[in-house]
């Protein structure tokens, strides 16, 4: 857990970056990224008209903006800014509930839904664990989870560390490694039905190579990340 002022700033930081973004980013991405969720649930999960959605964290859009789905919630605490934003509610389902509030307190029912979305969200949290606690309350017994996280390894975790001492990265007041993840989900009684990575190296590559100052030395002090996803169950 983090101190409220240390939260603030990283949603600041999280509203300044989608208000430089929102003339320049391609929004479609929310439909690639519905489209591959459904892929990755194959075998595990079909998601129909009656299948009760939440997505914590969800940010201007929405993967579930893209899934078809009569019951569909949407939970952000930058909500009261991403709904003032013509550009974002234009590409919006006007049938997705969206919300304004924090992972840490859910307005919603014990048991309610049928599946869960979290894509990035744990590394921008308050309080992580009081996240997956209060996840885990609102999921259905044998209820799915998408989960999506950046993680680390060793090295990169301590720069990490060393970078949140002096607030260098505001937007991410926590890092995880895949132990710590595994671990964070283990002690929620979360069971790994599938699990994907992008691999460190291929994004080591990808920064050393891209031609931005901030990726260059990411990529030389190896503080390059893996993205895990995984498929989880209640």
């Amino acid at each position: 857990m983090i101190q409220p002022e240390r939260w603030s700033k990283a949603q600041d930081y999280e509203k300044n970056w989608w208000n430089h973004q929102q003339r320049t980013l391609d929004l479609t991405i929310y439909q690639f990224y519905a489209d591959d969720i459904q892929q990755f649930l194959h075998g595990v999960l079909s998601i129909n008209e009656n299948t009760h959605i939440l997505e914590i964290g969800s940010g201007p859009v929405g993967i579930l903006t893209f899934l078809k789905s009569n019951y569909r919630y949407a939970l952000d605490p930058l909500e009261h800014y991403y709904s003032t934003v013509p550009t974002f509610v234009e590409f919006r389902d006007p049938r997705v509930q969206y919300h304004d509030g924090k992972g840490e307190q859910l307005p919603f029912a014990d048991a309610q839904f049928d599946f869960i979305i979290m894509d990035n969200v744990l590394d921008h949290c308050e309080n992580p664990e009081q996240v997956m606690k209060e996840m885990t309350r609102v999921l259905k017994p044998n209820g799915i989870v998408f989960f999506r996280q950046n993680v680390y390894h060793r090295w990169g975790a301590f720069v990490r560390w060393l970078m949140e001492l002096f607030e260098i990265d505001r937007g991410h007041p926590f890092t995880f490694t895949r132990a710590s993840l595994q671990q964070l989900l283990k002690r929620h009684n979360l069971s790994v039905v599938k699990m994907k990575r992008t691999g460190y190296f291929s994004r080591w590559k990808k920064e050393l190579t891209s031609g931005k100052r901030m990726d260059l030395i990411k990529a030389l002090l190896l503080v390059n990340r893996d993205r895990v996803s995984y498929v989880l169950k209640k």
